[in-house]
């Protein structure tokens, strides 16, 4: 076996400051769900404000599949409780096979 060269050994006359600054992530996580929170409440907010276009394209946009999504229909009289099939055009298909006009809506709740 060949002999390997010896490591040498340095003597540290100053001392080491290196760790004065210190990253906790934990808090950093904690400080973006407080900020993510607010903006939920803004979103909350808003939706009371978008058009009923608006909120079914929310709806489309939603991480969630809009296929037997249930919601709540205002009309000028009525309020009715139904599933989402799909939405074309102008129209909502619900799966009952009706169809329903998006501009005789008043607000749909979800």
């Amino acid at each position: 076996m060949k002999k390997l060269p010896k490591i040498s050994e340095f003597s540290l006359s100053n001392s080491i400051h290196n760790n004065k600054k210190v990253f906790d992530s934990l808090k950093e996580k904690d400080a973006d769900k407080k900020i993510i929170s607010k903006k939920e409440i803004k979103v909350k907010n808003k939706k009371d404000i978008l058009t009923v276009k608006e909120k079914i394209k929310e709806l489309i946009k939603g991480n969630n599949y809009i296929f037997n999504t249930k919601v709540i229909l205002v009309f000028d009289d009525r309020e009715e409780e139904v599933n989402i099939a799909g939405v074309v055009n102008n129209h909502i298909i619900t799966m009952n096979n009706e169809i329903i006009k998006i501009d005789d809506l008043k607000d749909i709740k979800y």
